[in-house]
């Protein structure tokens, strides 16, 4: 029997009168094939399709209208500045175990978050090189690879819970060469191991997620357990317990044959460049109408360990419609059994979402509101679709809100005690220069309850931080925290107790920026950011954050590190700090370091000892300059030492706290007390041949 599916579709506004309003515009320029944007719906609700041609239609308004969309404003860059048209379409012995360890940076206790590189206190499971590699990591002086498994397509992120390696990969389906007739997928085809049957018929180009789950109870001889194939790019996975909540997106690309510039002749004039353009629209959209449904919702696949297989099915009436006009995609959540190795459920919305924060009992997918022909007096509103995870086997639709501005990461989303607080950056399109004005920001936080199937917001705070960018956020219990910067550093802190009056209580400008915040405890939080240092360099900075009285924020210690110019992947991805409170002599933090400084490119792994009452120390580095990864072929070869990306901190109650240093290239041990100095370390495979 094929996997239970259910999918919520929420669509763009329907396209009206797309042959008209085609008259001049006193300049010689035509006026846009287009209705009028659409604006923010205040309001977004989902209804079933009453039909498959409903549906159909549906997909193929909201494609014609982005298709539309995007050969009006390249005709209108073109003809108004000289432009030049562009081709192409739109991750000692010591004990048996470890005392303590580190595991995943998560933003949620008890939700794990996939990621390349994971750990359970004896095991490293790895992705680099398109392979699986298996570490027996303790003791850290006995660390090895008892096994490495090529994962077909890109490997992107992985689960290692319990017994299980649950591996996240990006297959390509690709265009057609010749001739219009689809591609399918098979051996050789992007998608090996798949039936050459119409199962991957209906794109001519796209991608698919695979997921590959290991049984690894025998590290030195992990076995497949189970391949899924499910239509979209991979976007994110949460965990929680046995049930993985795996979020993938697809685009709906362009049939065959739609093209993005008309043929013209030099000195064409702009007349015969507008008629040009009008012939290439209706063109395209005579091929996107022709295209059936089955071809626009492709089905996915499930294969078993004993050779059996079965596909993905879905039903028109599985889908809902919604008026919030968002950019054409599906956005799927798929709930994946780990006991069981199978895919339990599927529930899919129409929209191109980028953001996905989870709590313990509810998922909430962000998707932009489409300005599909940008003009001053527009601003950005971002649509929230929830979720309910409190049923392990499905994810079925809650409802649906919207908040003003977007979001770039699910740190900017949190749920505490039944409500939604985000923080989103607002941007506003004023008159200015060009014929789509100038975009003016500042920063807001709302919070949102669900009732009565819908997100409704209950309160919101004042603009703050106008003309900066938001770059951290952190909330923590009834309080929340922001950061924006321009040429300062603006920290901002929030009252949230009550919902439908947050307000903004103090703020602490900084140089530099923060672009992570951590909880240490109640009290205190952890940035890592970048500060302007001497002689124009720019520095990589730990700081330490007292919140106790958030009417004033006090920043307690600043460690500044680097010569030249210094980054660090802490900055942006959560995932590469690490955190251990727990460990011997005291609360240790590390962080991938890379400096171009006098002294040349260095890239090492930082360490610092963190206490609220003694204030930031620096605890060594472990370099892995010396391990490289390498490439060959027919009468080539090439070397290098790619950066630290990654750690894991472990305590022995006898000989001391353990780190190892994790990079595309390899894995080292040490043990902090005696860094630089380091145990042991295991080479990756080197990348074959093509």
């Amino acid at each position: 029997m094929s996997a239970p599916r259910t999918l919520v579709l929420s669509l763009a506004a329907v396209l009206a009168a797309s042959a008209a309003c085609r008259g001049g515009d006193g300049g010689g320029r035509r006026a846009p094939a287009l209705p009028a944007p659409a604006a923010v719906d205040r309001s977004p609700s989902l209804a079933p399709a009453a039909s498959c041609e409903a549906l159909e239609a549906a997909i193929e308004d909201a494609l014609v209208l982005q298709m539309r969309s995007e050969l009006e404003q390249l005709r209108l860059s073109w003809g108004g500045w000289g432009g030049v048209p562009v081709g192409g379409a739109p991750g000692d012995a010591g004990s048996p175990a470890p005392s303590g360890y580190t595991t995943t940076n998560a933003q949620v206790a008890g939700v794990d978050e996939a990621d390349f590189v994971q750990n359970d206190g004896t095991r490293i499971a790895a992705l680099a090189d398109g392979r699986l590699h298996l570490l027996a990591s303790w003791p850290a002086d006995a660390l090895a690879e008892r096994a490495s498994v090529a994962i077909e397509g890109w490997p992107r992120e992985l689960f290692l819970a319990g017994d299980r390696v649950v591996v996240f990969s990006t297959l390509y389906v690709p265009r057609a060469l010749e001739g219009d007739a689809p591609i399918c997928g098979g051996p050789g085809m992007g998608a090996p191991g798949v039936a050459s049957d119409a199962i991957w018929c209906g794109h001519d180009a796209s991608n698919v997620t695979k997921v590959t789950t290991l049984d690894v109870t025998d590290l030195a001889a992990p076995r497949v357990a189970a391949e899924i194939y499910l239509p979209g790019s991979y976007l994110a996975a949460r965990r929680i317990g046995a049930r993985v909540r795996l979020v993938t997106t697809d685009e709906l690309p362009y049939p065959e044959g739609v093209a993005y510039w008309p043929p013209l002749a030099p000195g064409a004039s702009a007349d015969e460049r507008d008629r040009a353009f009008a012939a290439l629209e209706d063109a395209n959209e005579a091929l996107i109408r022709a295209r059936p449904l089955e071809d626009w919702l492709r089905r996915g696949e499930v294969k078993r360990a004993d050779g059996t297989s079965a596909p993905i099915a879905y039903a028109c009436t599985d889908f809902a419609l919604g008026a919030a006009p968002v950019r054409p995609g599906i956005l799927t959540v798929a709930t994946i059994d780990l006991d069981r190795q199978a895919l339990a459920s599927s529930t899919s919305v129409l929209a191109r979402a980028g953001v996905v924060y989870a709590s313990r009992d509810t998922l909430y997918a962000a998707a932009s509101h489409w300005w599909w022909w940008p003009m001053p007096g527009q601003a950005d509103a971002t649509y929230l679709h929830a979720f309910d995870l409190r049923d392990p086997d499905r994810a079925p639709y809650l409802g649906s809100g919207v908040v003003d501005g977007t979001l770039d990461d699910p740190y900017q989303l949190d749920e505490h005690e039944g409500a939604l607080r985000v923080a989103s950056t607002l941007a506003t399109r004023v008159a200015g220069s060009d014929p789509w004005g100038a975009v003016e920001r500042a920063s807001q936080l709302t919070v949102l309850g669900l009732a009565d199937g819908a997100l409704r917001t209950l309160g919101k705070t004042a603009p703050f931080g106008r003309d900066e960018t938001l770059f951290a956020t952190r909330f923590l219990g009834p309080r929340g925290f922001a950061v924006t910067a321009r040429q300062i550093d603006p920290f901002f802190t929030f009252d949230l107790s009550d919902p439908a009056s947050p307000r903004l209580v103090g703020e602490l400008e900084l140089p530099g920026f923060i672009g992570y915040l951590h909880p240490l405890d109640a009290t205190h939080l952890l940035g890592v950011g970048r500060e302007p240092g001497p002689g124009g360099s720019m520095q990589v900075k730990v700081q330490l954050l007292d919140v106790t009285d958030l009417a004033a924020p006090v920043a307690v210690a600043t460690a500044l590190v680097g010569e030249g110019w210094s980054w660090s992947d802490a900055l942006w991805d959560p995932h590469a700090f690490t955190w251990f409170p727990g460990a011997a002599g005291g609360g240790l933090l590390a962080i991938p370091f890379v400096d171009y400084g006098t002294s040349g490119l260095v890239s090492d792994l930082r360490l610092f000892r963190v206490d609220p009452a003694t204030g930031i120390t620096p605890a060594g580095a472990l370099s892995m300059a010396d391990v490289y990864a390498s490439a060959s072929g027919p009468g080539w070869s090439f070397a290098w030492s790619p950066y630290v990306r990654r750690s894991v901190l472990a305590d022995d109650p006898i000989t001391g706290t353990f780190v190892y240093a994790v990079s595309d290239a390899g894995v080292r041990s040490a043990r902090v007390a005696d860094l630089p100095a380091w145990l042991r370390t295991v080479a990756f495979t080197p990348l074959a041949a093509p």
